[in-house]
């Protein structure tokens, strides 16, 4: 029975192929000539503008050419994706099957799922369904037995009456696995139990059910998804993305889409994900790029990785006042202030002035604080001073006009300038208005301005101020002050909304303030959002409770924001994901259930200081005999990371000190913020002892840092050890 099957399989991987082969044969043809056609299109466009004298023909025939071009380019881009989905396919056109009988059909009918949709092009029959298609959820979501799915016409019934999935090299069948659950375990092992690449790649092949629901969730236009370290949430991001693009392709486009990264190590970790899909890379971005491009590149804002390089290398007492100020101006408290401030502005920043031009009065002060106060008061400060400073300039306009011709026909009529001409006259006439008028809007324009940076240095106490203006005036906005700063000047200025955009991703959502989303909520108004993240990962001390995640039901409408909790943890094996969950209190695991992928037990080991390079080194060359393609020294801030790099330099590691540093796998020296959100075939922690992570917040750093690690953990610490490691049962771990 087995070997009919597969002589069946055999033969329609054969068709399939066969048919590929054939349409990637024409598509090149048909692009080549498309290409040639538009070629001929832009010469006959540059022969036309040769013609010195050009008539009105001439120019409707032009039109016709850009109007000929511009559909032969959108010809040819059509042809060039196709060829490029054909492409991706033609070496594993699918990789899954399921049989599936709908009620009331007499038969199932099979239904092969691969990274595209592909088409017998002489019966119009599909041969392949694109794993995003509304059917497609029951391979994921099903196991054998009743099943159902939302088609475009509504809800089907039925029955799944077979699960097949494949592994495909290069056009031949290399295995195939029967199973009666969603995705074999022996399938997902084998993918689990791969070495690392340099890049985030698809896991399209072996989604479990738990991320399709979040990568296909539509019900509300907030998405939360939360899981431990290791559960797929940046895949599911990636993922869903590549969804709602296929989902919604006739409205959106990857130019409507941005994704929030937690920095520029991360965005590049992830750039191959979507091309290995079939689509074009979206927008990425980190806040503080963000910030700084919405400031006008006036001032340098210091970023997230900046912030936790100052909390590393700091003493314990000016780490605590860091994350002080940090969580006092991330306060709910902090925010009222500002909006107070916003609100008071019109009333305490602007003092106007009688205008006058000429000795005439143009709008008195009252009439002008009126016209700021309540007349416009349906406008952002800075567009109701803009909007009064044109109305005086309106008013100003026939004084101007009159005066220069009431000093033009006194200076004629003078006959002391009986001699000159009209334009002498007319020009000893105008100067002096125009000076007048000049100085006007000079006095004008030093009332009719509001700057954001003045108004946040005037609100802070005498005490904020001390830190926030030494840092402005070198030129940089601290961490802690960019969001408020951008909020004052969205609140004084309005927000300058991207209504073009349509999803938002914000990766790591726990390291992010409710201010921080409340701004990103309003510069893209018509956006969905899907915010991702682990609070178990949190880097910013006091952003435990009051983080993004926890908070995304505050700063958006309550009713909008749906929840989806992850709850399998798949990188790592049992042991090390058993070893990272330990190192939290045990009210915070949350029930996460480690996949099933047995493992070498971490190692805990202890050394001097001076023997901390002989030991580390001793452990590189044990685990680089075990095949490990990626390995990642994670040190706990970039200075530390630099003193390791250079004890290490007989391995000729690469260094990776800020965010804006090439990873390209092999042995890397990291610190672990920059190492947040990648993973490695073996970790090394370099030195976890009770000086480098024996506060409280540090417990969640050494969590991230250990949580990389696939197949191998080691950690290292010198005097004595971290109190999170000593705590830990010594049955999960072994000690050398």
């Amino acid at each position: 029975m087995f070997k009919q099957e597969r002589q069946f399989e055999e033969q329609w991987l054969k068709k399939v192929t066969a048919e590929i082969w054939a349409q990637l044969h024409e598509a090149g043809v048909s692009s080549a000539l498309y290409r040639r056609r538009a070629h001929e299109v832009r010469r006959l466009i540059w022969e036309d503008l040769q013609i010195s004298s050009a008539s009105r023909d001439i120019y409707d025939e032009l039109a016709q050419h850009l109007i000929q071009l511009g559909e032969e380019r959108g010809i040819a881009a059509r042809k060039y994706y196709r060829l490029r989905k054909l492409l991706t396919m033609k070496d594993s056109p699918y990789f899954g099957r399921f049989d599936f009988q709908a009620e009331g059909s007499p038969a199932p009918e099979m239904f092969y799922i691969g990274l595209g949709s592909f088409v017998d092009s002489h019966t119009g029959h599909p041969l392949v369904y694109d794993w995003r298609a509304p059917i497609s959820s029951l391979y994921y979501d099903y196991g054998l037995g009743y099943a159902r799915y939302e088609a475009p016409g509504g809800e089907i019934r039925g029955t799944v009456t077979k699960k097949r999935q494949y592994k495909i090299e290069n056009g031949k069948l290399a295995y195939m696995i029967d199973t009666d659950i969603t995705i074999a375990d022996e399938l997902l092992q084998r993918a689990l139990s791969a070495h690392a690449d340099e890049s985030l790649r698809s896991i399209v092949t072996t989604i479990q059910r738990e991320q399709n629901q979040a990568i296909r969730y539509e019900e509300k236009p907030i998405l939360v998804v939360t899981g431990p370290a290791g559960s797929g949430k940046t895949s599911v991001a990636m993922h869903r993305i590549a969804y709602l693009l296929y989902r919604h392709r006739q409205e959106t486009t990857a130019n409507d889409v941005i994704i929030f990264s937690p920095s520029n190590v991360f965005s590049e970790y992830i750039a191959n994900v979507l091309p290995e899909l079939g689509e074009e890379n979206v927008l990425q971005t980190t806040f503080q790029a963000f910030a700084e491009a919405t400031l006008g590149g006036a001032y340098q804002c210091e970023s997230l990785m900046d912030f936790q390089e100052q909390l590393a290398t700091a003493s314990a007492q000016e780490a605590a006042d860091l994350a002080a100020r940090l969580v006092q101006k991330s306060s709910r408290e902090f925010l009222q202030r500002l909006e107070q401030a916003v609100k008071q502005c019109p009333e305490v920043a602007i003092k106007p002035r009688d205008v006058f031009l000429v000795d005439k009065l143009i709008m008195s002060e009252h009439q002008l604080k009126q016209q700021i106060v309540q007349e416009y008061s349906y406008l952002p400060l800075a567009g109701r001073l803009a909007k009064v400073r044109r109305r005086l300039v309106t008013l100003m306009r026939p004084v101007r006009k009159a005066e220069i011709q009431r000093r033009y026909t006194a200076i004629r009529e003078e006959a002391l300038f009986h001699g000159e001409g009209h334009w002498e006259w007319a020009r000893k006439a105008i100067a002096p208005v125009r000076q007048a008028y000049k100085n006007t809007l000079s006095q004008m324009d030093r009332w009719l301005r509001i700057d954001p940076l003045e108004v946040y240095l005037n609100m802070l106490s005498p005490q904020e101020q001390v830190h926030t203006a030494a840092a402005l005036k070198a030129g940089t906005i601290p961490f802690e002050d960019a969001a408020p700063i951008l909020f004052l000047k969205g609140k004084l200025e309005g927000f300058p909304a991207q209504k073009r955009i349509r999803q938002v991703v914000i990766d790591e959502g726990q390291d992010y303030s409710a201010l921080q989303l409340r701004i990103i909520y309003e510069l893209f108004p018509k956006a969905r959002f899907t915010i991702l993240g682990d609070e178990n990962q949190v880097l910013n001390p006091g952003f435990r409770e009051n983080n993004g995640l926890a908070l995304a039901p505050q700063v958006f409408p309550e009713e909008a924001v749906g929840e989806i909790h992850l709850t399998k943890a798949y990188r790592s094996t049992q042991e090390i994901a058993n070893f990272c969950l330990a190192l939290l209190p045990d009210a915070e695991r949350k029930g996460f259930v480690p996949m099933v992928r047995r493992g070498a037990k971490p190692v805990v080991i202890g050394v001097k200081p001076a023997r901390l390079k002989e030991a580390v080194s001793q452990y590189l060359q044990e685990v680089s005999g075990r095949a490990c393609a990626s390995i990642a020294v994670i040190c706990r801030s970039a200075r530390q990371a630099e003193e390791a790099h250079g004890e290490l330099q007989p391995f000729s590691p690469s260094l990776i000190t800020d965010e804006y540093s090439p990873y390209r796998g092999g042995l890397v020296v990291i610190p672990y913020y920059l190492a947040k959100g990648l993973e490695f075939d073996a970790v090394v922690v370099w030195d976890a002892g009770a000086l480098s992570y024996g506060e409280a917040h540090h417990r969640y750093q050494l969590y991230v840092a250990c949580s990389r690690a696939l197949h191998e953990l080691a950690v290292f610490y010198t005097g004595e050890p971290s109190p999170f490691l000593a705590k830990l049962p010594a049955n999960l771990y072994d000690r050398r």
